[in-house]
């Protein structure tokens, strides 16, 4: 669960409540109103106004959250969009339902139910204040489901820098890379047709991004068999979380090696090299804006992972990467030599892995 997300919709949704309270507010004290009753409570109104936002965005937030990734990250935005609205309008006519018959058992008892106690129950309830509750909270929460997609497709934080504007302008960074390619690709392509190659990729991606996420890795881009994924100095060494996101993408390809094995007839395994420096990271793009990292560390890591055939290994860090990790004490830094990479002047000390 990713509790950033959470506490983002639960601020906005306290927001939006504060904005309704005040022009509700307004409303009532406008010349054309009658005014509040002698019994309407300001103080009140308003902090009940916040633990309604407070309770709508934490129930609200987890739901959504939870729902977006487990159910509709793997399905199409029409179908996340869809089945929310008929779930959300199906909930509503379920809740008014409970709500007419607990009214009329209260009034009445159960023997004074009737069609016309019903239908005339049922009328004070879906009273117009109530419809127009249903409609600002249903598009309320279609609009949080939207942003949920978009920020999906565009990767988790990067819809926050192109609001913010971050990237406008290019600004140096330093960042840690990895880039992960499939083994025998080719070979796999041919053995499974196009088709089931390509949904293959789809399903092993879809497998590992939470994996990538919960050791803070952003996904940077997908290259065909090929996914690069990027930290901050400061994420990818917290906890050794550029190394762990590798170890623990292997462990997870490896529970899943019958299901693969079943649906494919292959096993898909990575190789990956892991390396860090400065990049210029900035929006390109004019109809189709993105935001790119350019810089030698990303021809550099390339070329690491590259290596990896070379020594019969699957993964492959330089030293300097390593030894910016503090928290690295359940790994054990096996030295391969240092070797000048394709295209390269300057030789990289190259090294693999093994946990403790």
């Amino acid at each position: 669960m990713n509790l950033s997300k959470v506490a983002i919709i639960t601020i906005g949704y306290v927001l939006l409540n504060i904005l309704i309270f005040f022009f509700n507010y307004t409303v009532i004290n406008s010349p054309y109103s009658l005014g509040p009753s002698p019994q309407f409570n300001v103080s009140a109104y308003f902090l009940t106004t916040i633990l309604i936002g407070l309770i709508a965005g934490v129930l609200g937030g987890v739901l959504l959250v939870w729902v977006n990734s487990q159910l509709f990250r793997r399905r199409s935005f029409k179908f996340a969009m869809l089945t929310t609205l008929i779930a959300y309008v199906l909930i509503f006519l379920l809740i008014s339902l409970v709500a007419t018959l607990a009214m009329l058992i209260g009034e009445y008892g159960l023997l004074g139910i009737s069609f016309d106690s019903m239908k005339t129950t049922l009328r004070f309830v879906l009273n117009p204040t109530l419809i127009i509750n249903f409609i600002l909270w249903g598009t309320i929460t279609l609009f949080t489901l939207f942003l949920l997609q978009v920020n999906d497709k565009f990767g988790p934080g990067i819809l926050l820098k192109f609001l913010a504007g971050n990237y406008h302008q290019p600004k140096k960074e330093e960042r840690i890379f990895m880039f992960m390619d499939m083994r025998s690709s080719t070979t796999i392509a041919e053995k499974v047709g196009n088709e089931k190659y390509f949904n293959l990729l789809n399903d092993v991606f879809a497998d590992i991004t939470n994996t990538i996420l919960n050791n803070e890795g952003e996904i940077y881009q997908y290259v065909g068999d090929e996914i690069v994924i990027s930290w901050s100095i400061k994420t990818g060494t917290r906890q050794a979380n550029c190394l762990h996101c590798f170890t623990q993408i292997q462990e997870k390809l490896a529970d899943l090696r019958p299901l693969y094995e079943k649906k494919y007839g292959v096993m898909p395994e990575f190789k990956a090299g892991l390396h860090y420096g400065p990049v210029m990271a900035g929006e390109v793009g004019v109809i189709k804006k993105d935001i790119i990292y350019s810089g030698d560390v990303l021809n550099t890591t390339a070329r690491i992972q590259e290596q990896c055939n070379q020594y019969s290994v699957n993964f492959l860090i330089s030293k300097e990467t390593f030894d910016l990790i503090s928290d690295s004490d359940g790994f054990k830094l096996i030295p391969l030599g240092s070797i000048e990479l394709r295209g390269k002047k300057r030789k990289i000390n190259l090294n693999t892995i093994s946990t403790i």
